[in-house]
């Protein structure tokens, strides 16, 4: 074959070795879906809203949030799992509730082991509160009623259902847990109007109502609120190891340099002038890690409940 068509041949090949380097380094090149597994104006869907803005200025594309409720979040997170491992699909994972069907070997659509992290968002410590004026003053009180105390939340695999069963557990205090309500606020207009003795929430949370509430204890090593003692100040180490993540990710198999982009963008986002504004101005907690912590955390939080499958069965 003559020289000049065999380096005509090198040069083509070349050309198209680059121009494949050239797509690949051009992600994204189309907007980015971000899932969030409940309805609109819930505390997960407050935060995807708070951080798309700024993804988007990071990413150079759009962010298009998409709402898919269900199933307690479980159909949000299945459709992130089984979407393209492109990154052009992430969600937001809450954690631990989603950890219990998988945990309990129940079918939910989505192998929580096999999910492409990207990075921790936020980390909500909880607290127990009552009515004020309820006579409770403190959780002894409601320990020591005679029958389980009523909790109110939104469902079995909640969050804060998952706290307050497990860490009633763990101290033989009885409660019943009144689920059905449609969020964590409808849970906490249900204390105030005296349909039950007691919720666990984030404190966060519990602060927009506190001229109706009394926190008895809060989840934590160290106060957060001045006259409200920490549940290792009242002898139960262990709960500070309740936490609400919202935790973010995508489908399993994210090509490493993708998830990186991703997580970075998600930093520079959460960390944003425009972001922190919100988070004090709004009163929720901000907590941004990347995908390597992000990892680690899910490992650690999928070994520490996984110690109380049983009590999860009980009230699932």
């Amino acid at each position: 074959m003559p020289n000049a068509i065999l380096k005509g041949l090198a040069a083509a090949v070349g050309l198209l070795a680059l121009s494949g380097t050239a797509a690949l380094a051009e992600w994204p090149e189309k907007p980015v879906t971000f899932v969030v597994p409940y309805s609109p104006g819930g505390g997960f869907d407050s935060y995807v809203r708070a951080v798309a803005p700024e993804m988007e200025k990071a990413l150079g594309v759009e962010v298009v949030i998409e709402n898919i409720p269900g199933a307690g979040g479980q159909k949000g997170a299945a459709t992130v799992y089984r979407a393209d491992p492109d990154g052009y699909t992430i969600g937001i994972w809450n954690v631990p509730g989603l950890t219990v069907p998988q945990l309990l070997g129940r079918s939910s659509g989505y192998d929580l082991t096999d999910v492409t992290w990207i990075g921790n968002l936020a980390t909500s410590k909880y607290a127990l509160a009552v009515k004020s004026g309820s006579g409770f003053d403190s959780l002894d009180d409601l320990c020591g009623l005679g029958q389980p105390f009523k909790h109110s939340d939104t469902g079995p695999a909640s969050t804060s259902s998952v706290t307050a069963r497990i860490a009633m557990a763990t101290i033989d205090c009885p409660i019943l847990n009144v689920t059905g309500y449609k969020g964590s606020t409808d849970t906490i207009i249900a204390l105030m109007r005296g349909e039950v003795d007691a919720t666990i929430k984030p404190i966060a949370s519990l602060l927009k109502y506190q001229d109706d509430l009394d926190i008895l204890m809060t989840f934590e090593t160290e106060r957060s609120l001045e006259n409200v003692p920490t549940s290792s100040e009242l002898g139960y180490d262990n709960f500070a190891n309740f936490t609400l993540r919202r935790i973010i990710g995508g489908p399993p198999g994210i090509p490493a340099d993708i998830q990186a982009k991703l997580s970075e963008a998600l930093m520079t986002a959460a960390n944003s002038a425009a972001v922190q504004e919100w988070s004090t101005s709004s009163n929720r907690p901000l907590d941004p890690v990347g995908a390597d912590e992000a990892s680690a955390i899910m490992t650690q939080m999928m070994d520490f409940y996984s110690e109380y499958k049983d009590v999860l069965a009980e009230g699932s």
